[in-house]
């Protein structure tokens, strides 16, 4: 344990600061806001997209820095004047090594783009061990590698933001699905304890997840019903033997003969994690008749599971819980109740441990009662999106630059018709180049001119339609800008 805890704060420590740098950033796609609602199927988005595949700079466990990545998804706006909450999602379970946000191929960026199509700067994670990451074992839902990458993937997307002088609300809201659930909670938690510079979490909202996993997941691995996905309890153990060491010396230790090949060809890489799901199952019936995670293991290893709390793998289990906690911002639990992968009261059990601690505003939601976990995404995210939607600011600012006293100005006419007319009694006789923008209330420029002098200075209305609207007067030291009335 003072290992990990150690290994966390160093984690902590060394993610402040190192792993805000970029190492690439590539454009992969463009969808105007009516090409994405067809994707949608006519579902509602407020914005067209553009999708980034970003390689940058995190923490692996062992201390040493590695390059990940991810994806990061921009809305595209009218204005420049809009600020935008981030978002981070997570991804779940992954079939092989490349099936991750960063991948075009990969069918859960659909999800990724409907929060970025709301109008969420929106990132996800690919995890250490999958996509760029040099690491060979991808930690399988290993709660601290789960939150440092996904930190570190919206450091460096609030970096390349601000950057292109994209404005941001401050606020942050975190959701993910299945692993991305854990992993969401997960990074949750973590900004909970330590934040993130220039953002604060709003919401988060996670779905489908594992939380209780020393109790939900060790029942699980051990219980003698059948269970489809014994693919998931081999991947938890060799990846955390990867990060903690000392759940075995040989794989035989843990694994009976039959399987010990299956799962050393998934840590080779030759096999995938879906490919070996899929000999595991058959392995199974054919050596036991049904597909139950229990017979993979042998006797003593089961015999020290079931006896030994304090052993090494109910001690990383315990390691990797998240249901003890108090966040403070407004929380969802959304699940489906016949979940065949992940039982639903990992949700009902995590609302009651943290409402029992004094969490203020924490929910568990029954989404969908008769879905399976494939069935569950779609109203799970539809309602996360709805959850997200009470808090989330895009609120219309005037500029990127200060404001500058010395260009106060005053309109007249205002109300106006035909021309405004600009006086200035403070201009600063050293600046010569200013630009003039009238924006209308959804912060579309629909007029400019520029100028280098600006005494009584006259500004045409061709063709403006009558409204409200800001006319805002720039120059290299900062701006000003006075409300405006066209009959």
């Amino acid at each position: 344990m003072k290992k990990n805890i150690l290994l966390l704060l160093f984690i902590t420590l060394t993610s402040t600061l190192f792993c805000q740098k970029i190492v690439d950033v590539e454009l992969q796609e463009t969808l105007t806001k009516e090409e994405l609602a067809a994707v949608f199927l006519g579902f509602s988005v407020n914005n067209g997209i553009e999708a980034y595949k970003v390689l940058y700079e995190t923490i692996d466990t062992d201390g040493t820095i590695d390059t990940a990545s991810g994806l990061m998804v921009l809305p595209i706006l009218d204005s420049p004047f809009r600020q935008l909450p981030f978002l981070a999602y997570q991804h779940g379970t992954a079939s092989n090594r490349t099936a991750v946000p960063s991948n075009m191929e990969n069918g859960e960026r659909i999800l990724i783009y409907y929060f970025a199509g709301q109008g969420y700067y929106t990132t996800a994670a690919d995890y250490l061990g999958l996509g760029e990451s040099r690491r060979v074992i991808h930690p399988y839902v290993h709660a601290d590698t789960e939150a440092s990458a996904a930190i570190d993937l919206v450091k460096a997307a609030k970096t390349y933001t601000d950057q292109q002088d994209l404005l941001n609300s401050g606020q942050l809201f975190i959701t993910g699905y299945s692993q991305g659930g854990h992993a969401g909670m997960a990074m949750h938690k973590a900004v909970n304890e330590t934040g993130i510079d220039g953002l604060e979490v709003a919401a988060g909202s996670h779905m489908s997840g594992i939380y209780n996993m020393s109790g939900e997941l060790l029942n699980a691995s051990i219980s003698e019903e059948v269970y489809l996905f014994p693919s998931y309890v081999a991947w938890i153990i060799v990846g955390y033997q990867s990060v903690y060491g000392n759940l075995y010396n040989e794989l035989s230790d843990i694994f009976r003969p039959a399987y010990t090949p299956l799962v050393q060809s998934f840590i080779d890489g030759t096999t995938t994690r879906s490919d070996l799901n899929d000999l595991l199952i058959a392995e199974l019936e054919k050596n036991e008749g049904a597909s139950i995670p229990r017979f993979l293991f042998t006797d003593t290893f089961i015999a020290s599971f079931e006896g030994d709390v304090n052993g090494p793998f109910q001690t990383a289990l315990r390691d990797n819980n998240l249901f003890d906690w108090v966040p403070n911002a407004p929380m969802r639990m959304m699940y489906c109740t016949a979940d065949d992968q992940v039982a639903f009261t990992n949700s009902t059990f995590t609302d009651s441990v943290m409402n029992a601690n004094g969490a203020m505003d924490v929910l568990s939601v029954d989404v969908n009662s008769s879905a399976d976990h494939g069935g569950c995404v779609i109203p799970a995210v539809f309602a996360t999106n709805i959850f997200f939607e009470q808090f989330a600011k895009r609120d219309l600012v005037l500029s990127t630059k200060n404001v500058d006293q010395q260009l106060k100005f005053q309109v007249h006419p205002n109300p106006a018709t035909d021309y405004l007319t600009l006086n200035f009694n403070n201009i600063d006789a050293g600046v010569q180049a200013y630009q003039l923008q009238l924006i209308n209330i959804s912060g579309q420029t629909v007029a400019t001119q520029q100028a280098n002098n600006l005494q009584n200075f006259t500004f045409p209305l061709n063709e403006i339609s009558s409204g409200l609207y800001l006319m805002q007067v720039q120059s290299e030291n900062g701006f000003w800008t006075e409300k405006i009335l066209i009959k």
